[in-house]
């Protein structure tokens, strides 16, 4: 089976234009018991305009203006990429299973940035081994897996100044008119990875338990090949951790269950991530450090009335060391630690039919803060602030009317304010959208091909929201770029082939 698509975006707002192919094709056999099967990957994005974030008043203005400075410097990017798979899978005895994997691929980024021109090309591959063996009978059985990860990652960077907009040569650009000026940054990044982990699940009557544990060691290195800068960056970085969890899960009756788990998390810094530094220098940055977390969470769910489906929980994570973005001028980010955050928030949905059609809602509350982070100069202690980018509350909510041919489906959906940065001291507000589509399929010739054409109205309303934020943007609460405008209304229309039913 396969599919492939084309999407091409002017965007709401100016400076936003796209063009994006992708492909997939999955090819399945079985040989002798054991399932075989090949995925292919591709995308083609060679152009995708960055309008970039907005002042306030910029905002108030004219929400589908573009940011002057990423027009000027033609801010953008380009990704082509390939990836391809394989998988061998046997099944053991009952419920139990071997499962080999292993992939690899490459990927190119061209991305004018306003203060940069960034390029990456990347190989990457990985493999993975599991094997699930079901033990013991009657009551009392288990299900032990076994397994690990391993993982490798190479990037080829360079970074040249950004020279569109200059219009008198200088130092980082001799020569007008040509996009890419004096090379900045030339390094080839290298990120490894292996985790192993087992895991058990328990089964006794009504009560499900489950206990597992991986451990994740993670190697960062960079060999810096710009050294007429008179310096060499190259280094490396080792970061692991053990991170076990542990859960239960109690059927109450046979529509209905409690469960309730603790698990802990291991986060490593992206290599972007470690090599955007604050001061700009190359190499990786030697302060910033994985986060850690803890979870805890409950809840209960099943089924009420024969067509309601719930599912309701409560949940709270604390983290060490969360990983926050900031921007260090000209649209560039860094990233620092927190030293302790909670995340305290319950999620509650709901499903059920009445005849052709459906109807599901689902609600989120987030409280995040900061426990304990100390920034600034001068000192500012930010506990108790709320972690910003994130909406307190959300709720979503669709009914979808099904025909044999056709659909028709409405969803709404409610966010409240974020804020924008660390200090909470300027917010986006909250709002509220409704979107409709409706779709139908064709079939000719004994059911081949299908068509289904699609149309609908994004923001049927027409409100003015910002749907996106760049958190902790520099400058003041009113020179900030912090805002980037949602979609006002907007039409759209696909259509799709294939030569069998999906």
């Amino acid at each position: 089976m396969g599919n492939m698509g084309r999407t091409t975006s002017d965007g709401y707002r100016s400076y936003a234009h796209q063009r994006l192919t992708n492909a997939y094709v999955r090819v399945g056999t079985d040989v002798g018991g054991t399932q075989l099967s090949v995925v292919g990957l591709g995308l083609d994005m060679p152009v995708a305009e960055n309008p970039g974030a907005l002042t306030q008043i910029q905002l108030d203005t004219n929400p589908r203006m573009a940011d002057p400075l990423s027009v000027s410097k033609r801010a953008r990017k380009a990704v082509h990429q390939v990836q391809i798979g394989v998988s061998a899978r046997h099944a053991l005895g009952g419920d139990g299973d071997v499962l080999a994997q292993a992939y690899g691929g490459g990927r190119s980024l061209y991305n004018p940035l306003t203060f940069a021109i960034v390029r990456v090309d990347r190989s990457s591959g990985g493999a993975s081994l599991r094997a699930t063996v079901p033990i013991g009978a009657g009551e009392l059985r288990h299900r032990i897996t076994v397994g690990a990860d391993a993982q490798r990652l190479s990037d080829a960077r360079k970074n040249w100044a950004n020279c569109n907009a200059v219009t008198t040569a200088n130092a980082n650009c001799a020569t007008v008119g040509v996009e890419q000026g004096r090379l900045q940054l030339d390094q080839r990044e290298i990120v490894t990875s292996l985790g192993p982990y087992i895991r058990d699940e328990l089964e006794l009557g009504r009560v499900r338990g489950t206990a597992g544990a991986r451990w994740d060691n993670t190697e960062f290195e960079v060999r810096d090949a710009f050294l007429t800068d008179g310096r060499d960056d190259s280094g490396s970085r080792s970061m692991r951790a053990l991170s076990p969890m542990t859960g239960v899960a109690f059927r109450l009756t046979p529509l209905h269950s409690a469960y309730a788990n603790v698990s802990t998390a291991f986060e490593t810094p992206t290599t972007t991530e470690l090599g955007n530094q604050a001061d700009g220098s190359a190499g990786l940055n030697r302060d910033l450090k994985p986060q850690y977390s803890t979870t805890y969470e409950a809840g209960v769910k099943g089924f009420g009335f024969s067509r309601l489906e719930y599912d309701i929980a409560l949940f709270t994570t604390n983290v060490r060391d969360e990983l926050i973005p900031f921007d260090i001028g000209s649209g560039r980010t860094a990233f620092r630690n927190a030293g302790r955050t909670r995340r305290r928030g319950a999620e509650a949905s709901l499903e059920t039919e009445a005849g052709p059609l459906a109807f599901t809602t689902a609600y989120t509350y987030s409280h995040f803060r900061f426990a304990d982070f100390t920034t600034g100069t001068p000192a500012t202690q930010l506990a108790g602030k709320l972690i910003p980018g994130v909406p307190e509350q959300q709720l979503q909510a669709s009914v979808t009317w099904r025909m044999p041919r056709a659909f028709v489906v409405a969803d709404w959906l409610a966010k409240s304010s974020v804020f924008v940065n660390d200090a909470n001291a300027a917010a986006a507000p909250g709002y509220a959208v409704t979107n409709l589509r409706a779709g139908a399929t064709a079939a000719f010739g004994g059911g081949r091909p299908w068509l289904t054409p699609v149309v609908g109205v994004q923001n049927v309303f027409d409100r003015k929201y910002v749907g996106s934020v760049a958190v902790n943007a520099a400058g003041t609460v009113t020179t900030a770029k912090f805002y980037e405008p949602g979609p006002g209304r907007t039409l759209f229309a696909g259509f799709s082939a294939a030569t069998s039913p999906w």
